[in-house]
Formats: structure tokens, sequence, C-alpha cells
């Protein structure tokens, strides 16, 4: 993620903010919030994974960097369970690399290259509330994620006979989907928040052996009201 595009996001995060009127929002309130169900909406940065040392797995023809850094979007569902826990879905989707088709590999053995396609996450988190503030509050943020969704590499391979003659074709698919955990830290105002955090795991699709893979991102999301 480049300084510039850094700026802009939080530029545009500041916007909200200020422009979001004082309203009657008393539903909004810790004391309030109770048993309610929110509907809200997000945009997330991720940014460049962090370093990892381990080789990428033979035959991997996706750059782990460029499939898992990028721009998403989503929809979240948040219910207040105490005043200051609530338990959170979300569904995110992101326009990025994915695997092919083997009907487009060439020649008897082969790999498809990477094109780009929806990829779709899922989210389930915990998040708890500091009212520390006066108007504002900070939250910390634990889940579980489903990250790529949607994503797939196809493998062709043509076995002969002696004599030179096509036995059978044997195509394989695998995805690169992983489960991580989902770690942030969170300043809520109202119905805005901004949020740092995580995507971690020390299982992959990408790597020979268990390596540590974690992606950070930056997320702004807005409250559209109650269901």
């Amino acid at each position: 993620m480049t300084l510039k595009n850094l700026l802009s996001f939080s530029l545009l995060s500041l916007i909200f903010i200020n422009t979001t009127n004082a309203q009657d929002l008393d539903y909004l309130t810790p004391e309030n919030r109770i048993g309610q169900l929110f509907f809200k909406v997000s945009s997330e940065y991720r940014i460049t994974p962090l370093t990892y040392t381990e080789p990428i797995k033979p035959g991997v023809t996706v750059d782990p960097d460029l499939q898992n850094s990028g721009m998403a979007f989503a929809y979240n569902l948040d219910m207040f369970i105490t005043k200051n826990l609530n338990l959170g879905f979300s569904n995110s989707l992101r326009y990025d690399y994915l695997g092919g088709d083997i009907a487009q590999i060439k020649g008897d053995f082969g790999k498809k290259p990477s094109n780009r396609g929806l990829i779709i996450g899922y989210h389930f988190y915990l998040d708890y509330h500091f009212k520390i503030f006066k108007e504002s509050e900070l939250f910390i943020r634990v889940g579980k994620s489903l990250l790529n969704r949607g994503t797939n590499i196809n493998s062709k391979t043509t076995f002969f006979d002696s004599e030179g003659n096509v036995l059978t074709v044997l195509d394989s698919s695998s995805d690169f989907s992983y489960e991580p955990s989902n770690l942030g830290l969170g300043w809520k105002k109202r119905k805005i928040e901004i949020m740092l955090g995580f995507y971690t795991s020390s299982i992959s699709e990408y790597f020979e052996e268990n390596v540590n893979f974690t992606v950070p991102y930056f997320k702004f999301s807005y409250n559209l009201g109650r269901l």
C-alpha cells in the first residue's frame, strides 16, 4: 500500500467522521444497544503480507502477495450481547488473482496461469468495547476468517502407452483457501469505525511446510442502522 493510497483512505474516513451529524443516535449508546442487530458496510485494504522465508510449493502459479493484498468490500451484521460485547459476521468480496480452466491448458502437460476473478471471504468475530473517551470508544477484535473462497488452480497430466498413444488425461484441481485468525484494534464514534488488524495462519496452501502467513489490513466501516 503506497503512502498516497493510505493518506487518501484516511482522508476519506475523516471526511465521513466530520460530516456525521450529532443527530438522535441514542440507540447506539452502550446502555441501549444491548440486543440490537446492526447492519454495516465496510471497505478494507489488505497490505502486502509480512515477510516469509519458506519456499512456495512446486506448481503454485500465483503470487501469495498479489492474491492476498488489495481492496475488499463487505457487509457486516453485529449483535450486541452485552453493552460492551458484540458478536459479528461479515461477508467480504474482492476482485483479484485466481487459477484457470483446464480446457485452456495447451499441450499434454501443464498448469493454467492465474487470471482474475471474484474472491469471497467469511468472517466470524467478537468485539469488546472500552468506553475510555467521552464520545467515542476503543474495541478489540478476536475472530476466525475463511479466506480465498473461489480461488483454484487446475493441472493437466497426459498418460501414454509404450507406442505413444494417449491412454488417459488426468486433471486435478485445488484452491488457496485457508482459515486464519482475525485480530484487530479499532476506534468507534457513533456510526463510524476505523480498525487496524491482521489475518494470520500457520497453515495455507502456498508453502511446503507450515509457515506463519500474516496479512495486515486497514478497515473503515459505516453503520447503516438497525435491522
